[in-house]
């Protein structure tokens, strides 16, 4: 049969992939459904966009998003797992004796009571993000903007002046050491938890938790999910209840109650995931859909696999008739709403710089994504040429940072008073910014000192290999910068050009081999160099037949030296793969501000993403290409506090720590001659000093 729809499909996390097991049942019989595997939710929209795909299952938050992007697309079903018509609702819960006699303001009845807060999720399980928990925060309380302060500590403080006390427990901000300096300011948010640490473990933590502490009289309201507000105090239960409702109301908006056996007043409703489609397929969208029946679930054929792949608990509930998202989202209680809420005034944003028309439009859909979850200060994009113009506008303040691998470490340091506030980290050695020294087996060299008067290569002049080989030959050796470039008879780097340096040392460092670290092995190879200077990644690449190049099946046998200090791991130097930087000059509130936004994104789009189907992938392939603007290896987004941790803080001969304590940096005006001389001058100028020293001493 012909293909008649393209159905896009994210796999799930966990070993079990739906779209292997599945899709090839829709291929072997006919069905007219081709599946499509997307990157991630947002990835499908943008296929739906460019008419590559026809449909696909996406969630509330996922259609806040297509709103935002001005996405064509129509509502056709819900996917729904009991018969309701929203998956959650959330209500406030109090404990009668807050309640006045008579009916008062909802800021009457809250006012210097104590809240049990469910704690802020990011778990598509749990019922609050980061949104929807300031959506009703915002009901009931007064919005502070200090400028002084971050916006989440402004939210912090909003919160602690309203209520009495509180048990917010588990982490405020991904950054532990910033999570601990805003609880030890706002220790009122915690004085209601069972512990002092006020952490995860908490017994009053998450939504079950929160429960808890209303009940057993630890707090006085809480927000939570009604379904979880009517198991734990088992209402419409069959079984005899041991807990009370008669000390508990259910609070309403208006600031009215109603008792807790009766029909609850919501706050909030989050709608069911549902199918959308293009407009000119959803017709033959709705009516495929449409053809699902109850028993479809439980067959083996394509109708079956279907079933599976849209994950449908029970038969698909179609809409009246297709609608906009916005349309669609306008029936759930306050839940649009929570998606349009003014920010403080002046606005603040964070700027990131990117290098190309595809890091640019990664980095707006990131924005997108961010803002759905909540994540504030809200990211904005620019563009520039390349990634030294991008390092140029943070050290001027037309962008707050910029990411660059490790050969843009020392220039960003140096050059434009920057610095690394987050790494990109990976725990794989063979995955990190490494510089390894690579010989011909036949050469015999075998110790780092066979290398002096050798021909060296380095992929870039004043990149990572170029700092880390000329800093160790000038602690191993006692050399200066200038009589380092002296030990080996040749060199041959890249970007010299752009350097303000002598016409002689710009022909010294010439050659035509080329820049990328693919080169460097080359001319190993084929005997126009002795040593390479680059990271182990390349060279497997090379061992791996990765390297598309004929020079690749030599029979010339390539290994590495190791200095004497690292036999264990071998590099002369590792770095971490990424770095965002800042300017150096930035307050301690706008770097808290930085670290925030960023490892909030980590942890709701990174390697550890708590969805089943994540919106937006920050580590991974971006329209077929890998590295966009983060590294497709990073495992996690941390700060400097990294360098210290298990394992790298016993990992020898870190660039990145040599750079931050200006230990690696060779200045430019140190690689003139005169540079020597200077140094030479200026002994013999102390000498005399010295000697009258040594013999009136």
């Amino acid at each position: 049969m012909e293909i008649q729809v393209r159905f896009c499909i994210v796999e799930g996390k966990g070993p079990f992939k739906r779209g292997a097991t599945f899709c090839p049942i829709l291929d072997a019989e006919n069905s007219g459904i081709e599946c499509v595997l997307g990157t991630d939710q947002l990835d499908c929209l943008r296929r739906i966009t460019k008419t590559t795909v026809d449909f696909g299952v996406f969630s509330p938050e996922d259609l806040i998003a297509a709103q935002w992007a001005n996405i064509d697309v129509l509502v056709t079903h819900e996917l729904r797992n009991r018969h309701r018509p929203f998956e959650r609702s959330v209500v406030a819960v109090v404990n009668n004796r807050i309640l006045p006699d008579i009916e008062s303001s909802l800021e009457a009845v809250l006012r210097n009571s104590t809240l049990c807060h469910p704690g802020v999720g990011v778990n598509t399980l749990r019922p609050l993000s980061d949104t929807l928990s300031g959506y009703l925060e915002s009901l009931v309380i007064p919005r502070t903007c200090d400028p002084e302060l971050t916006l989440t500590e402004n939210k912090l403080k909003a919160v602690a002046q309203f209520f009495n006390k509180a048990c917010k427990a588990g982490p405020w901000v991904p950054d532990r050491d910033g999570d601990m300096e805003l609880k030890q300011k706002y220790r009122s948010l915690c004085a209601a938890c069972a512990s002092v640490d006020c952490s995860a473990e908490d017994k009053y933590w998450g939504p079950a938790g929160a429960l808890q502490c209303l009940a057993e009289g630890a707090g006085d309201a809480m927000w939570g999910d009604l379904d979880d507000v009517l198991a734990y105090f088992e209402i419409n239960s069959t079984t005899s209840t041991s807990m009370s409702t008669n000390h508990f109301s259910f609070l309403c908006r208006d600031g009215s109650w109603r008792p807790l056996n009766g029909p609850p007043c919501t706050w909030l409703q989050r709608p069911w995931p549902v199918v959308i489609a293009k407009r000119k397929a959803a017709k033959d969208v709705s009516d495929l859909i449409s053809s699902l029946k109850e028993e479809d679930l439980f067959r083996t054929d394509w109708r079956g696999a279907l079933s599976a792949l849209l994950e449908l608990r029970q038969a698909p509930t179609p809409l009246n008739s297709n609608k906009v998202p916005l349309d669609y989202l306008a029936s759930a209680e306050g839940f649009r709403e929570a998606y349009s809420q003014n920010g403080c005034d002046p606005p603040r944003h964070i700027t990131l710089c990117t290098t190309s028309l595809l890091e640019r439009n990664k980095c707006e859909w990131m924005s997108e994504a961010a803002a759905v979850y909540g994540v504030k200060p809200p990211l904005q994009c620019v563009i520039k040429d390349n990634d030294r113009d991008c390092l140029r506008a943070v050290q001027r303040g037309e962008s707050d940072v910029s990411v660059a691998n490790g050969d843009l470490l020392a220039s960003a340091v140096r050059d434009h008073n920057l610095h690394p506030i987050l790494f990109e980290v990976t725990p794989i050695v063979e995955k990190m910014d490494t510089v390894m020294a690579y010989v011909r087996s036949d050469d015999r060299l075998n110790k780092m000192a066979d290398l002096r008067g050798k021909r060296a290569f380095f992929p870039r002049f004043d990149g990572i290999s170029w700092h880390s080989v000329m800093n160790y030959i000038k602690e191993k050796e006692k050399l200066n910068c200038y009589e380092a470039l002296n030990y080996f008879s040749e060199i041959c780097t890249s970007g010299v050009e752009k350097y303000n340096i002598s016409s002689v040392l710009r022909k010294k460092f010439s050659c035509n081999v080329g820049s990328d670290e693919a080169s460097g092995l080359k001319a190993l190879i084929e005997g126009t160099t002795d040593v390479a200077f680059i990271s182990i990644q390349t060279f497997n690449m090379y061992l791996n037949k990765q390297i598309m190049e004929p020079w690749v099946n030599s029979d010339v046998q390539i290994v590495p030296i190791c200095p004497e200090e690292n036999e264990k791991y071998c590099y002369i130097a590792w770095a971490n793969i990424g770095h965002i930087f800042a300017s150096k000059t930035i307050s301690p509130m706008r770097r808290h501000e930085i670290i925030t936004v960023f490892t909030k994104l980590d942890q709701l789009f990174g390697k550890h993403s708590p969805f089943h189907s994540v919106m937006f992938t920050l580590y991974g392939k971006y329209n077929h290409q890998p590295d966009v603007l983060f590294h497709n290896n990073t495992k996690i987004l941390a700060t400097e506090n990294i360098l210290g941790m298990h394992p790298y803080g016993s990992m020898p001969l870190n660039f990145e720590r040599a750079i931050l304590n200006n230990t690696a940096i060779c200045q430019i005006s140190d690689l003139a001659p005169s540079a020597a001389y200077k140094m030479a001058s200026s002994f013999l100028i102390l000498l005399p000093s010295l000697l009258a020293y040594i013999i009136y001493s």
